[in-house]
């Protein structure tokens, strides 16, 4: 029986999820207990007024709480009374590797970290877009062959998702990476629509005009092998006048935005191991 400790976003789709893959979920805790209520309606399973209550039904607990909180969950669960019954905890923390669960397995039980590399919003639509999720779990660097290895891999053959092993003393640079393209994609093209904005277009037209320039985008680098191919633009080219006609535009109409244009196009350059327009771009 699995249940959730965290009753939002994350924990509410993946009970949804692993409920329609055939398992069985037994619950949620929250801090607030409506928010377990709510969540154990959507998944037709049980809100629990305790973790001590909520880990006696299950074998396998997910804590599916915030990163900053998790070290706190994980220090009172410590306390606890934890029934033999169950056999493991998993966090989906990205940042945290299965460390943060140091005070649960000094206790003699087995932790674990998978965290599923995509953004979560509606339980519904999330649940969806599970199917084709990468669940990615710890490979701690003093033991490369980890129990994650059988243990979670076996659980994900399960639901038929595919898995990637990080390095445990990476989880912070693959966090931010993910943050990379998931956070700063959506900062990005906020500056872009605001430029869009200034140069006279409605934000009803933006979003609707901008789609087939974003969409073949992203065909570009699915269909690429290296991400240099799959660019295109002023830089690629090395068009200078185009490029300063940019750098003046943004001077005199959005200084603000001219910093991080020229950090952008210095990143592309290196990419492109091409410094035709350094100069320019200092």
């Amino acid at each position: 029986m699995i249940s959730f400790i965290g009753a939002g976003k994350v924990g509410t789709a993946l009970g949804l999820y692993f409920k329609q893959k055939g398992l069985q979920v037994g619950g949620y805790y929250s801090r607030t207990y409506q928010h377990a209520v709510d969540a154990s309606k959507l998944t037709e399973s049980r809100a629990y007024s305790s973790i001590t209550e909520l880990m006696s039904d299950s074998s396998m607990a997910w804590l599916t709480v915030s990163d900053d909180a998790l070290q706190l969950i994980a220090n009172e669960i410590a306390l606890l009374q934890i029934p033999q019954n169950i056999k493991s905890f998993v966090h989906t923390s990205g940042v945290h590797s299965s460390e943060v669960l140091q005070p649960i397995k000094d206790l003699g039980f087995s932790t674990y970290c998978a965290h599923p590399l995509m953004a979560f919003g509606d339980p519904g639509e999330s649940l969806e877009q599970l199917k084709a999720v990468y669940f990615c779990l710890d490979r701690r660097m003093d033991n490369l062959k980890s129990n994650n290895d059988e243990y979670l891999t076996h659980f994900f053959e399960k639901t038929g998702n595919p898995t990637l092993q990080i390095d445990d003393d990476k989880k912070e640079l693959y966090h931010c990476a993910a943050a990379v393209l998931s956070n700063y994609m959506v900062t990005l093209l906020n500056m872009s629509y605001e430029m869009f904005a200034k140069s006279g277009m409605t934000k009803s037209e933006i979003k609707k005009a901008t789609d087939p320039l974003l969409r073949s985008t992203l065909k570009n680098i699915a269909e690429n092998k290296s991400m240099s191919d799959a660019l295109t633009g002023p830089i690629k080219r090395g068009d200078k006048t185009t490029i300063e006609k940019h750098l003046t535009t943004l001077e005199k109409n959005m200084p603000s935005k001219l910093t991080l244009y020229k950090e952008l196009g210095k990143e592309t350059m290196v990419m492109l191991q091409d410094d035709r327009l350094k100069d320019i771009l200092q």
